[in-house]
């Protein structure tokens, strides 16, 4: 079986032609101009590993090379491309140098597995001639990383962003406050706008120190910390390199405690709150009779507006159980309107659709009743991204034992299967009223990046191809063998992964993690390819 029967996400159309393979040799080249270049230098740079050859960068094209081309005459959207294989070259086509990234993904897809390692003259790099044409079903195709109750380093969200670029995901949404913490930094602003005199600088100072404790994790309590202002461009702009935008969430107007610990104005006693380490959630509100909640908001978001170089500023709004109806009513609508105000385009969890939004506005499902979206989306212009919690929530449980992961959800527990096998476009939403797909991981148990992948993969490859490929094109019995072909890639990248036992893998997972991996019988069997 040659490597175009194993891609992921499937592309819209493949097809092998007549002909010799292309072998990329030492004395091979990568041809590119203008934009093209830095996506051509990602090539070159993961190609180099393996193979150990030079690639330089050229402008023009000979047989042999790989050749990157942009051109305003290319058709099928912002992120499509097309790949053209014959015996002379490799070339890839876009319109824009997205597209051509999301080629590049294909294109390594296509080399021998080896191509993800790192020890150079070991294996022969043929691929197939063939011709693709692919472009997204969702232009929203995302991750969440929970930051607030156990906190990630920059470099670890860099390297969550080299994993999941590689299945053409695209969006990387960090949550970036909760109860347990407060993960980025607010700059005191002057007096004259600071009439309350709120200590923003107490956001980090207390709120970053602060995480979630549960006893059954490893560790029990979650890391401290938080990102700078200049931390959190500085992720951005490696994100924006490899086609990810990053949307940053400040949750309003529940899972707040950080900020009422940190600054004593938001309480109406005036009282600072205690820091909190418990995973329990709901029991927080900011109050909307104070003049500071909205002086807080306003500055909080307009100040994250200013160093977010994406269209979306997220509010949460989400599990807000103890704020009465009309109260939340009244901060979320405000709260919208401010970030709207900001330039920014507002997000909010499902709960925020109860108010009024600005025209527009994202609504993020993730649980409850979808009618009112799905009117929302038909009256009021508003765009969604689908997360329903038993089809994309990446925190739960793989089984009842396992050392890591949640399973609040009904239905569980989940592996692969539950995060493929479903339609975003479901509940009367038509797909041109889907933004796109976004799989959260909470992280109430996870402490480190290797927990994080193993509770995120394979199911987020599983989500990656629901958002990126037509409805039409998946077959979960093919998908789950293609899922077995990536694992040597996978290994070979030192991923951490979960073996999910109805999968036959071409490598295991490297994880030394103790029990990480529980026997659990398979729910799956039944498939068919």
């Amino acid at each position: 079986m040659n490597t175009t029967d194993n891609l992921i996400p499937r592309p819209s159309h493949v097809a092998l032609v007549d002909g010799s393979a292309f072998t990329l040799a030492p004395a091979a080249r990568i041809a590119a101009n203008g934009s093209a270049v830095p996506v051509a230098e990602q090539l070159a740079s993961l190609l180099r590993g393996a193979t150990g050859f030079e690639l330089p960068i050229v402008e023009d094209t000979r047989p042999g090379d790989i050749s990157l081309e942009l051109t305003d005459t290319f058709d099928g959207g912002p992120e499509a491309y097309a790949l053209s294989v014959t015996v002379g070259g490799a070339g890839l086509t876009a319109s824009t140098a997205a597209g051509l990234f999301n080629g590049v993904q294909t294109l390594r897809q296509l080399f021998p597995a080896a191509i993800e390692g790192s020890n150079p003259g070991v294996g022969t790099w043929v691929i197939p001639a063939v011709e693709i044409a692919d472009a997204p079903r969702f232009a929203y195709r995302g991750l969440m990383l929970d930051v607030a109750r156990s906190f990630f380093t920059v470099e670890e969200v860099k390297e969550q962003i080299d994993v999941m670029t590689q299945f053409k995901l695209n969006a990387l949404h960090l949550h970036l406050t909760d109860d347990q913490a407060w993960r980025i930094e607010i700059h005191d602003s002057g007096s004259a706008g600071n009439p309350s005199w709120l200590p923003y600088a107490n956001l980090t100072a207390i709120g970053g120190q602060g995480a979630v404790e549960v006893p059954t994790a490893r560790p029990a309590r979650g890391r401290e910390g938080f990102y700078t202002q200049q931390d959190f461009k500085d992720i951005q702009a490696y994100a924006a390199s490899k086609n990810v935008l990053v949307v940053p969430e400040i949750d309003l107007p529940g899972h707040v405690n950080a900020a009422l610990a940190a600054i004593p104005q938001l309480n109406p006693d005036g009282q600072a709150k205690p820091m909190s380490t418990t995973a329990e959630v709901g029991w927080s509100t900011l109050n909307s009779d104070l003049p500071a909640t909205y002086e807080f908001v306003r500055e909080v978001l307009g100040q994250l507006a200013a160093i977010t170089v994406g269209p979306y500023l997220h509010i949460g709004g989400d599990e807000a159980l103890v704020t009465g109806h009309e109260n939340y009513v009244t901060m979320v609508q405000e709260f919208a309107r401010i970030a709207a105000g900001t330039g920014k385009t507002v997000v909010g969890w499902n709960e925020y659709s109860a108010g009024a939004l600005p025209h527009g506005a994202v609504i993020q499902f993730w649980h409850g009743d979808l009618a009112p979206v799905v009117q929302q989306a038909e009256s009021g212009g508003s765009p969604v991204i689908m997360s329903p919690a038993a089809n994309t929530y990446l925190d739960q449980k793989y089984a009842p034992d396992s050392p890591v992961g949640l399973e609040w959800v009904e239905g569980g527990p989940f592996t692969w299967a539950e995060y493929y096998n479903w339609d975003p476009a479901q509940g009367g939403l038509k797909d041109h009223q889907i933004l796109g797909v976004e799989g959260p991981l909470w992280t109430e148990t996870v402490r480190d990046n290797q927990q994080a992948q193993w509770l995120l993969y394979p199911r987020a490859i599983s989500l990656a191809e629901v958002a990126w490929s037509g409805q039409e094109v998946r077959n979960a019995g093919d998908f789950r063998r293609r899922l077995g072909a990536l694992g040597e890639r996978l290994a070979s990248q030192g991923v951490a992964f979960q073996e999910a036992p109805d999968v036959e893998w071409s490598a295991t997972s490297n994880w030394p993690f103790p029990d990480a991996t529980p026997s659990f019988p398979s729910k799956y069997g039944t498939i068919e390819a």
